[in-house]
């Protein structure tokens, strides 16, 4: 009986023994070995690192186009046409509109785009202080994208109120 319990008692030995080797020798991550300081609980995540843009923006030849905006001698059907010809050579070449509200769209057309493609003239009267795209009457547009690769472009009109009588509209097909 003596010897019966001898050889459970040195299996056990071994076990425990088996087990503190294998504890004490087995790698660990930094994670578990290193404890994480708590995240402040209102601390925002990192925003993601974005390619860099190149340092020059390629004016497209259309953004010759874009420099018409507003003249004196065009109306305010041919700044509404003109914005539609830069908008679909822009979607051309991204396979749809810019997104976002205006002052974003502006924003991609002035060529702040990942292959930083120019489609209008960097300054001009069409554009506000803001860099928002403004009509001839210096009321921001509003575009309003039908579908991916639909843009409605409405202009206040001189009351310089959305949604009124004398807005003027374009919606391509019209």
């Amino acid at each position: 009986m003596r010897r019966r319990v001898r050889s459970w008692a040195a299996v056990l030995a071994l076990l425990v023994l088996g087990a503190a080797a294998w504890h004490i020798f087995t790698p660990r991550s930094p994670r578990e070995t290193q404890p994480q300081p708590a995240a402040p609980h209102a601390e925002r995540p990192e925003p993601p690192v974005l390619p860099r843009r190149p340092e020059t923006i390629t004016r497209l030849p259309v953004s010759a186009e874009g420099a018409t905006l507003n003249a004196p001698d065009r109306s305010a059907r041919d700044d509404l046409a003109t914005l539609d010809l830069l908008i679909s050579v822009y979607r051309k070449h991204w396979n749809g509109n810019p997104v976002g509200e205006n002052v974003e769209i502006a924003a991609a057309l002035l060529g702040r785009n990942p292959k930083s493609l120019a489609y209008l003239p960097a300054s001009g009267r069409f554009l506000d202080s803001s860099g928002r795209l403004i009509d001839r009457w210096g009321t921001p547009y509003f575009f309003h994208a039908l579908s991916g690769d639909v843009m409605e472009i409405r202009s206040a009109g001189p009351d310089h109120e959305l949604h009124t009588a004398d807005d003027i509209i374009h919606r391509p097909g019209d």
